[in-house]
């Protein structure tokens, strides 16, 4: 079985790659394509997005979970690939009948018909993708080294074709490629995996994964209001600007939440392997470990950009983007209570068979969100969609809070550790003073990583706290080795 330790390290790997991309190129695309063409861009692709979400059904998670269960037994384990995967075929067919009616009849689509059909390739791409059998059997290795290796390509094509406004086709291609287009690799190398002779066809159970994808897919389809509804609405009520002001805003908070996540990505078939075979001491363990490691990342990462927020947007966005310095500040402690979400729901519930649970919390924070932007967006843009993103998860996470609290490992006050507090305050008091006299954006933001991650350590080391000792011992275990 695969080291945990090593799966983190190898899937932090891809996110972080999967970070500097954008990192590298969005700055560079915004100011080629405008706010009005990254805002195209995006509206297209929240479109798109939706699209997505309905032809996944939920599988890609509940696939995880469910080959998870049966890691150990090939004949089981390809027989539910070979069946989750016939199903994707038939729903991709149908997104596809939909991306030719939206762009036929909508006029706001039809417009921009060519750069949605090229956008739309991410549905095939996502269906043949099986990256849901990969995160399952633990196989973070090939996800790690074939992603970094599409994603430099992307950067490269970017830079070099990619250099009037009028350039958005172009750009679409390389925003698909550089998403899902390696997703051709893994279906290539599934063969490896499979043993089709050993499977009966005529055997096949397709419709029994329907029913327990649809749960996820609820589930999936509420998510996705804080992240995609948030665009459409600004698109349909204030325009492609408010879009792209918004996009920046939310893009880079939206990184350090990516980072955190992966924690959860790399967790929740070993959650689910380990509830299955009714290992609950390991389960709550990796439960214990995994909220601390959290907090210890969430906390800092949300403080440092309401720090920073406007020389990082200025630096990555442009000095036309400074609308979207509100939007980062009002975003940030997002990061905190989806990270929070993400380990009550995901690592916990939802490997228990409690989707129900997870479902009705991210549906009150849905409604809240969609009662929300009807009023603060026509009034404030960018900014009233931010604030109406930060009440929603807010709420999504006490709800969550209240209606789970009977399943968790833990108790509900170890979410609220002074030691990482104490610690964020400390750095944060430290970047201030640091950085308050340096007019330069670039060097402020050097010099408050450089303080920021010196002081947090210093003082996590102090207190003795056991998850920054046990990193540290980590390390020199691994610098001794060298």
């Amino acid at each position: 079985m695969p080291s945990i330790k090593n799966n983190i390290i190898l899937n932090g790997l891809n996110t972080i790659t999967g970070i500097v991309f954008p990192i590298i190129t969005f700055p560079y695309a915004a100011r080629i394509l405008l706010p009005e063409g990254i805002g195209a861009i995006n509206f297209l692709n929240a479109i798109i997005g939706y699209i997505i979400l309905v032809t996944s059904l939920g599988i890609p998670m509940y696939a995880v979970k469910e080959i998870a269960k049966f890691r150990d037994d090939k004949l089981k384990r390809d027989i539910l690939t070979v069946e989750i995967l016939s199903l994707t075929f038939a729903l991709c067919f149908i997104g596809y009948i939909v991306v030719w009616l939206l762009a036929l009849y909508i006029p706001k689509i039809h417009t921009h018909a060519t750069l949605f059909y090229i956008l739309s390739l991410s549905i095939l791409f996502n269906s043949i993708g099986v990256n849901w059998f990969y995160q399952a059997v633990e196989d973070f290795r090939f996800i790690t080294i074939r992603a970094i290796a599409v994603r430099i390509l992307s950067t490269a094509a970017l830079f070099i074709f990619v250099k009037h406004s009028s350039d958005l086709l172009i750009y679409g291609i390389i925003i698909v490629c550089s998403t899902v287009g390696n997703n051709f690799i893994n279906f290539i190398h599934l063969r490896k995996h499979l043993d089709l002779r050993a499977i009966r066809l005529k055997k096949l159970q397709i419709s029994r994964h329907v029913k327990p994808a649809i749960q996820v897919f609820i589930f999936n389809l509420i998510v996705s209001l804080y992240i995609q509804l948030n665009s459409i609405m600004l698109g349909f009520i204030s325009g492609d600007e408010a879009v792209g002001y918004f996009t920046a805003g939310t893009k880079i908070s939206y990184i350090g939440i990516t980072l955190i996540a992966s924690i959860g990505t790399v967790l929740l078939p070993r959650c689910s392997n380990m509830i299955n075979s009714g290992d609950k001491e390991g389960f709550r363990t990796i439960i214990d470990k995994s909220l601390r490691l959290t907090l210890m990342l969430a906390l800092p990462i949300t403080a440092g950009l309401m720090l920073l927020a406007t020389p990082i947007t200025l630096v990555f966005c442009g000095s036309e983007y400074s609308q979207s310095i509100t939007v980062l500040c009002l975003n940030a402690p997002v990061i905190v209570f989806i990270s929070l979400t993400n380990i009550l729901g995901i690592q916990i519930l939802y490997p228990m068979d409690k989707i129900k649970l997870v479902v009705v919390s991210v549906t009150g924070g849905a409604l809240l969100n969609l009662i929300l932007n009807l009023i603060l967006i026509p009034s404030h843009g960018a900014a009233g969609a931010a604030i109406a993103t930060l009440i929603a998860e807010f709420g999504v996470l006490v709800i969550q809070c209240l209606i789970g609290r009977s399943y968790y490992p833990f108790k509900l006050s170890e979410m609220i550790n002074l030691h990482y507090i104490t610690a964020t305050l400390i750095m944060s008091t430290a970047v201030f003073l640091s950085t308050v006299m340096i007019e330069s954006h670039i060097l402020k933001i050097s010099v408050a990583l450089i303080v920021g991650i010196a002081v947090y350590a210093t003082v996590l080391l102090k207190i003795k706290d056991e998850m920054m000792c046990d990193f540290t011992n980590y390390l020199k275990r691994k610098i001794n080795h060298a």
